[in-house]
């Protein structure tokens, strides 16, 4: 295994307005598609080893966090602030989320055998991204990647608890 290093980014936010949901789902044929779908079920089974409800899959949050991913991976930035669409709780209100908590999880890797395995080990070690993983009071998660014409991985984790 060859590791370039792996950079890790966390942040979790408070309260915000709502807005219409849009839905997205991936192809089931996406390579991508496998991928978050394993960092989601590897949240999950820490969770559970913490004594921490599962988050449920939330196909809005997916689609924001694949974007982000994306423009990162484009843009050539790393945070969780992009600078065109903003910051995680602007980026949220554009894509019309509903959340009174939300939080995100950014990991960029380019090397590693496993990156679904190498993005939880690393958020896992960091006390900042470990909270929000194991945050009780989100509920409904969504993962997105993008992967680099040279195989630089940009993974977001999209965290939430919705409007009631």
């Amino acid at each position: 295994m060859r590791s370039l290093g792996a950079i890790l980014m966390a942040c979790v936010l408070l309260p915000s307005g709502a807005n219409a949901p849009v839905t997205y789902v991936a192809a089931a044929d996406d390579p991508l598609h496998a991928l978050a779908h394993k960092i989601f079920s590897l949240a999950n089974r820490q969770r559970r080893l913490h004594g921490v409800h599962p988050l449920e899959w939330n196909d809005t949050l997916t689609q924001e966090a694949r974007r982000h991913s994306i423009n990162m991976m484009e843009r050539g930035f790393f945070s969780h602030t992009d600078p065109v669409r903003g910051a995680l709780g602007a980026r949220m209100h554009t894509g019309k989320v509903y959340w009174s908590r939300c939080g995100e999880n950014i990991f960029r890797e380019q090397g590693m055998d496993d990156p679904a395995e190498a993005a939880i080990e690393g958020w896992m070690r960091s006390p900042t991204h470990r909270q929000s993983l194991l945050d009780p009071q989100f509920t409904q998660t969504g993962v997105g990647i993008a992967i680099s014409p040279d195989t630089e991985y940009f993974i977001t984790q999209e965290f939430v608890r919705p409007l009631k």
